[in-house]
């Protein structure tokens, strides 16, 4: 496959911004001047980070709430820092970063290349280069700096190498409320028998006291200096950009008891002509601190150790490639669209594992205060169950362990911050939970999974409230909602629905969600499967009747004549209609009606083309049309936001997803494919422009603004953002067709009219399916299947048919 090149802009059309490395997974960035930081993220379950093209960084443990290692600087100037930096100090006091970054040194050669995982920069000036590799250990809370010199030069080369982080208090919301206080509960020292530079924040209220961590920074070759001071290294009036104590050669010893922390390190190098020097610095946590001082020191020793044996940076870097390698083979296939095979095979699922582990919380962006979404994890867990069952299946039973009894669920909990969660009443967050099990059983097969017990969570929202079966938790969440039925018999819309800003409408509690009640009747289809797999006919007839009402009601109720409306407000006025001065068209109702698949086919099809026809740009398909006017124009208006923005009218590339599932199920593949290529990130740049779309080209978007808007077509908001899962199931499930159901693997794909088929491999009940689309000229539908030659009527492979086998071959037979 051909690897992608973008200039940076017209004016250096013949230096690359950037380029896509396919073979390796990875991503190569030339210019470090881009209009935004693009970052990518480090992980091992626990320890995690993010970093940007240029070094700018934040680490924390567990959660950015309440142990954030170090500080990081999203929007308020300078933006992008400060991070892990690397300072090369040459012999003549000539001072530069591998990271191009903080220094404003300019360099002969540099790059970043982002990989799933693992950041590697590199620096060269003159004869001298250097990379420098961060990763975290996959068996160890530790970020590794691999660092390697190369001397190209005929002369021995003398240098020192200096490794600076600038460390935070940990509870973050402390340190923004009372950090001018609690700046002062924390010590910092070198200590000489370990060689490592030591923090300790000894806030004795931390939520969290008895995980609360000893912070180490250390190196694996002789420290000269070092710095646990952060104006003692910087200098009075200085910045990362030109710290004294890099200037002078020496960190300058510094300890605190109090005050603004970093560490820093010195380490001395001397590099022969024509040969490379390694080293690693380590950035790590050992738990306990506070409750175990003397214990968590024994553990910094034997970790110290461990980390210094030889090998240790090879072995865990070839672990977290394992890792990746592991993950990846869930789900592989080779397209005539180079751009969209890359973004499927690659880039959605690492974005979809780093939403998975971070929900919404912290990027670039967003602050990490946010916790996680109730509804975005069920969403975000969508994509992780056909290649990590064990991982959703655990987070799904967690999220049945936050549904209250009465079936509704919180809508935001803090699973690592001791924290109570957000109790505001959503009209969907239970609706997802069907959604997330249906998934769950029909990959695994595992019906027993319904009959597992767990709690509610109790009337306090904090501690365990009675125990159920995930069956009665789901059944649960139905009779929620049909005890919150409006005056039209659709869902009351409560708080919101999936739209947050729609509760402007249903202040008095009488607003209804049209949404909703597609996303409830499509959820009771998937409960009537199950229902049937576990033989349950009480609930099976209780189910066909809500279905049978609700479909009623939204058909009685709901058709515009073109469109469905969005909804009733709280005087009975419907929104999303020909009637309505604003918002007359909105596009979730009408994509549900298609996955739903309520009303006949003239109406999902006279909706999509409405979508088509109103709400679609050359950037993506906008949420709404005309948008809401805002304040002060508006002084009770719909949103906060301006037009063009968020809610108000913007390119929600979430929404977009479920537009493109939608027009792959009506059977036209030439909008699902225009759909889903407009937003894959690399195509999306292309098309808009780097200094206009200004984000990164590998991860999926949260929104683009829209066309009311001067800024029409700038990304906003990327990697924390439930397109990925969506554009995930929507791409492997809809548009390439290979769904998993209840009763098997159904093959149904949706290909453009100039494709002559694809190939895949797709790992299913524990065997490694290869697959193979030939689709025959004017052929729309597949009849048979052939397995490892062996013909089988109809499109889905019955799990029997393969059970007991490591691989097999799949063909499919296709008719006019």
């Amino acid at each position: 496959m051909a690897n992608a090149v973008i200039p940076s802009d017209a004016s250096q059309s013949s230096r690359p911004a950037y380029r896509f490395n396919d073979a390796t997974r990875s991503i190569s960035i030339f210019d470090p001047a881009l209009p935004s930081p693009w970052i990518n993220y480090l992980s091992n379950g626990s320890l995690h980070a993010f970093v940007s093209q240029v070094g700018g960084s934040s680490l924390w443990w567990r959660t950015p709430i309440n142990f954030r290692i170090t500080r990081y600087r999203g929007w308020t100037t300078p933006t992008d820092a400060p991070g892990f930096y690397l300072y090369v100090r040459e012999s003549d006091g000539t001072v530069w970063s591998p990271t191009s970054k903080p220094c404003d040194t300019p360099l002969d050669q540099w790059e970043a290349r982002h990989s799933p995982g693992a950041t590697c920069f590199t620096g060269r000036r003159g004869a001298l280069e250097v990379s420098q590799h961060v990763f975290i250990a996959p068996e160890s809370d530790v970020l590794v700096w691999d660092v390697k010199v190369t001397n190209h030069g005929t002369a021995p080369t003398a240098l020192d190498l200096f490794g600076y982080v600038e460390l935070g208090l940990l509870e973050y919301p402390l340190e923004s409320s009372w950090g001018y206080y609690v700046r002062h509960q924390f010590k910092t020292w070198f200590e000489e028998a370990s060689q490592a530079q030591l923090y300790l924040f000894h806030h004795e209220s931390h939520p969290r006291l008895a995980d609360v961590p000893l912070v180490y920074f250390a190196s694996d070759r002789p420290v000269a200096s070092y710095s646990g001071d952060r104006q003692g290294f910087l200098g009075y009036g200085r910045t990362e950009r030109n710290p004294q104590g890099v200037e002078r050669g020496n960190c300058g010893n510094g300890s605190l008891w109090g005050g603004d922390a970093c560490a820093a390190l010195q380490t001395p190098l001397t590099v022969a002509p024509g040969k490379t020097e390694r080293m690693a610095f380590y950035l790590g946590v050992i738990p306990g601190a506070m409750v175990d001082f003397a214990g968590a020191k024994e553990k910094l020793c034997a970790e110290l150790d461990r980390l210094r044996a030889p090998g240790f940076v090879d072995a865990q870097s070839a672990g977290l490639a394992d890792w990746w390698k592991e993950h990846f083979s869930g789900f592989d296939c080779k397209l005539p669209d180079a751009d969209c095979e890359r973004q499927i095979n690659t880039w959605t699922p690492v974005n979809c594992v780093h939403t998975g582990r971070f929900s919404r919380s912290f990027s670039q962006y967003a602050s990490g205060l946010r916790g996680f979404g109730f509804r975005d994890t069920a969403q975000d867990m969508l994509a992780i169950v056909p290649r990590r069952p064990d991982w959703a299946r655990a987070e799904f039973l967690r999220l049945l362990n936050h549904q209250f009894a009465d079936g509704h669920a919180v809508h935001t909990y803090f699973p690592e911050d001791n924290q109570a969660p957000a109790r505001s009443v959503h009209s969907d967050d239970h609706l997802w939970l069907p959604m997330l099990a249906h998934a769950l059983v029909a990959e695994t097969g595992d019906i027993g999974l319904l009959s597992a017990r767990t709690p509610f969570l109790a009337e306090d929202g904090i501690t365990p409230g009675v125990e159920a079966s995930v069956w009665e938790h789901l059944l649960a969440a139905l009779d929620f909602t049909e005890a919150h039925l409006g005056a039209h018999a659709i869902p009351l819309t409560l708080h919101s629905d999936w739209n947050d800003c729609i509760g402007r409408f249903a202040r008095k509690g009488k607003g209804e969600t049209v949404m909703v009640a597609q996303q409830y009747i499509y959820v009771l289809r998937q409960m009537l499967e199950l229902a049937e797999a576990l033989r349950d006919e009480a609930a099976k007839a209780r189910l066909t009747e809500q279905m049978k009402r609700q479909r009623s009601a939204v058909l009685a109720k709901c058709w515009d004549g073109e469109w469905w409306m969005r909804g009733f407000d709280d005087e009975g006025a419907p929104m999303g209609s020909k009637t309505s001065a604003h918002g007359q068209i909105w596009l979730n109702s009408q994509t549900w009606s298609v996955l739903a698949d309520c009303g006949d086919k003239a109406q999902q099809t006279a909706a999509m083309d409405a979508v088509a026809r109103i709400l679609d740009t050359p950037h993506g398909i906008k949420k709404l049309h005309p948008s809401f006017p805002t304040f002060p124009e508006a002084t009770d208006a719909f949103s906060g936001y301006s037009l063009g923005c968020g809610e108000n009218g913007a390119i929600f590339c979430h929404a977009n997803t479920w537009a493109v599932i939608a027009e792959a199920l009506l059977g036209r593949p030439e909008r699902a494919w225009k759909y889903f290529r407009q937003l894959v990130p690399h195509i999306a740049l292309q098309e808009t422009g780097l200094d206009r779309y200004q984000c990164e080209p590998y991860a999926y978007a949260s929104s683009i603004i829209g066309p009311e808007n001067p800024r029409f077509g700038l990304a906003t908001l990327t990697h924390v953002t439930g397109t990925a899962a969506w554009m995930d199931v929507a791409a492997t499930q809809y548009l390439l067709g290979i769904r998993p159901t209840l009763g098997g693997l159904k093959f149904a794909p949706c290909l453009p009219p100039d494709w002559p088929g694809f190939s895949a491999t797709r790992l299913y009940r524990g065997c490694r399916l290869d697959i193979v689309v030939k689709r025959p000229a004017g052929a729309s539908r597949v009849v048979a299947l052939r397995i490892d030659g062996k013909r089988r009527e109809g499109d889905t492979l019955l799990p029997e048919w393969i059970a007991d086998r490591q691989t097999a071959r799949i063909e499919l037979e296709w008719m006019d």
